[in-house]
């Protein structure tokens, strides 16, 4: 009874704590702000209190005219005062203004109640701030593109550009947005000094490939710029350590974060101007598939160089596809074609992507092997290439022309057929008959197979001779066209396991890659960069079989001399430099021709060998 007693106060005190809590709703929704008055690049803090029990979420659609909501945090508190529970909930929201003039930030509803609205000014970001001075801008952003027509699937290069006068502490910069393209980062920021209205700007460029897919005018967004800039507004809200600071003259936490309040500082926000182009669409009678580019070049090689073609024997024809203005992702696949007398075993085609700035690069490699399989005269059909000259605006073609091959028979071949061996059985003739042996006019003489008169002696020995030798001879080449038989089947048969079954690749000696440094040399002192760029590669073949290296910039990582990246490097850029530029190739051969050389050098291990000597060691 004593216990019943006891805890009937405190279970009464809690269902009245209780129902005092269920009873008290939304009784009140406030909105406050920092300031009233701020610069278009600047933002301000709207604060949103709810007294009482809350249920929702603020309806914060109506902000999107006028503001951009950047941040949003919220808060709760309970409180207990003489029995009576109290509860409030607050928002924090930082907004950023869309333009300068009056704004108003419109009343918000929150579980049936309404916030007040409230008027704002922003002026433009060149006029002076509350408590600051006139001066220039301290940060702003530019975006340009380096066309204002471009084809439908034509590759060009949107520029964004961040100026600032003084360093940030802090700055996140978003990405451009376009509906109806693809928007691709291309590269690293570049970082350079400029003089704009008598002050020097730091610059940080960033750039951008666009790829229109459809006709009609394209709008691209421009990015949003966050940064927090060193300077502080004010009331702006003091660290919490701001009043030791002041008791310990400002040096007791220097040199340390400030952890509780990472973002004081000025907040700027800017925006890139938006920007938009008019898409052309594909012109009426182009070539399809469509390849829009501001170069497109074909190319062949041929493994092994120079090639002998002899049936049987593969030989690896190379087609490349190199173009500016388009990436490889663009570049069709060539068809090398079905010639009547070989068999054509194409790869899969590889993609690269040049790394450089400007307009894009890129190549398209197709290897083949091709098999002859009769002796004499090959055609290989010509490949052509449509595309659409973007600088010239008009359409052009690119070929390879048609090659005319000779083609040799395998050495160790069978012999030819027997009409190309055996002529007629020559016939030898005695001395003529005397006179008196001779026939009387108008006798009719018969004459033998031969030509010699029937019945004499020579004549019937000559087909004594000729009837003994024919099963000599059938027996022969009887024996030669089995074994001719026996192998091309075996011939085929391996041909066709070659085929099916990679083969191993074999290790090349010094000899070759010798020889591809020659190769090398000899293009750089023609001033062929192209030539040049297919030696190197091979040399890298030769000097790393098991990890050959793919393109000139993996070559110069394996080299790893420092001046070997710029040097292999300008050679890409040679192949794709506009018409009328010059290569220097004999300077550059000077630079590569020391590092290729140390490279080509096996190295040597010191020390004694791992295995033990032929012969003991001869101990005096």
């Amino acid at each position: 009874m004593r216990r019943h007693q006891l805890f009937s106060p405190c279970l009464s005190v809690l269902w009245a704590l209780t129902l005092s809590g269920s009873a008290v709703a939304a009784d009140a929704f406030i909105a406050q702000v920092d300031r009233e008055r701020l610069a278009v690049d600047e933002t301000l803090t709207l604060r949103l209190i709810a007294e009482g029990k809350v249920a929702g979420e603020p309806d914060l659609a109506p902000l999107d005219q006028d503001f951009e909501v950047l941040n949003q945090g919220t808060s709760s508190r309970v409180s207990i005062v003489n029995g009576a529970m109290s509860q409030s909930r607050e928002w924090t929201l930082e907004l950023a203004p869309r333009r300068p003039g009056p704004l108003e930030i419109p009343a918000l509803a929150l579980d049936g109640a309404r916030s007040q609205p409230i008027r704002v000014e922003v002026v433009p970001a060149d006029q002076p701030r509350p408590g600051a001075g006139a001066g220039p801008r301290s940060v702003f952003v530019q975006t340009e593109a380096d066309t204002t027509d471009p084809y439908v699937q034509q590759a060009f290069t949107y520029l964004v550009k961040v100026l600032y006068r003084e360093q940030p502490r802090r700055a996140v910069l978003s990405d451009p947005q376009a509906e109806g393209a693809t928007l691709e980062r291309q590269g690293d920021d570049q970082s350079y000094s400029e003089m704009i209205e008598g002050q020097r700007y730091t610059v940080i460029e960033r750039r951008f490939l666009v790829i229109p897919q459809r006709s009609g005018p394209l709008t691209i967004r421009g990015p949003r710029l966050e940064v927090l800039m060193p300077e502080d507004r004010p009331g702006t809200r003091r660290g919490p350590f701001a009043d030791f600071e002041d008791v310990f003259g400002g040096g007791f936490f220097q040199g340390l974060p400030n952890l509780a309040d990472p973002g004081s500082g000025r907040r700027v926000v800017e925006r890139g101007p938006d920007l938009t182009v008019g898409v052309r669409p594909q012109p009426a009678g182009s070539a399809d598939p469509w390849l829009a580019a501001e170069s497109v070049q074909l190319s062949e090689e041929w493994t092994p160089a120079p090639p002998r073609f002899r049936v049987g024997e593969p030989i690896t024809r190379t087609l490349v596809i190199t173009a500016r203005g388009a990436t490889a992702a663009q570049l069709p696949t060539l068809d090398p074609g079905s010639p009547d007398g070989a068999k054509v075993y194409p790869e899969q085609p590889r993609v690269e992507d040049l790394p450089g700035s400007g307009a894009p690069a890129s190549l398209k490699t197709l290897k083949v092997a091709l098999v002859p399989g009769r002796v004499g005269s090959l055609t290989l059909p010509e490949i052509r290439l449509s595309w659409w000259d973007t600088v010239a605006d008009q359409a052009r073609v690119a070929v390879i022309p048609q090659r005319t091959l000779v083609v040799e028979p395998a050495p160790g071949s069978a012999a030819p057929p027997v009409s190309e061996v055996m002529g007629e059985p020559a016939v030898t003739i005695g001395p003529a008959a005397s006179p008196a042996a001779q026939p009387a006019a108008g006798e009719a003489v018969g004459k033998g197979a031969e030509g010699l008169p029937d019945g004499t002696p020579a004549a019937t020995s000559r087909l004594r001779g000729i009837g003994s030798l024919w099963p000599r001879l059938a027996l022969f080449f009887g024996l030669g066209w089995l074994l001719t038989l026996g192998w091309l089947v075996l011939s085929r048969r391996a041909r066709a396991d070659r085929a099916h079954t990679p083969a191993p690749v074999p290790r090349r000696q010094w000899v070759s890659a010798r020889s591809a440094l020659a190769v090398a040399a000899k293009a750089c002192a023609g001033d062929d960069p192209r030539a040049a760029r297919a030696a190197l590669l091979d040399w890298g073949r030769a000097r790393w079989p098991d990890r050959p290296p793919g393109t000139l910039g993996e070559l110069a990582d394996r080299l790893g001399a420092p001046e070997a990246g710029p040097l292999l490097g300008g050679i890409d850029r040679a192949l794709y430099a506009p018409a009328g530029a010059v290569w220097n190739g004999a300077q550059v051969w000077q630079g590569l021709a020391p590092i290729l050389s140390a490279a080509g050098r096996e190295p040597t291990t010191g020390g004694s060998s791992p295995l033990p000597g032929l012969y003991p060691p001869v101990t005096g």
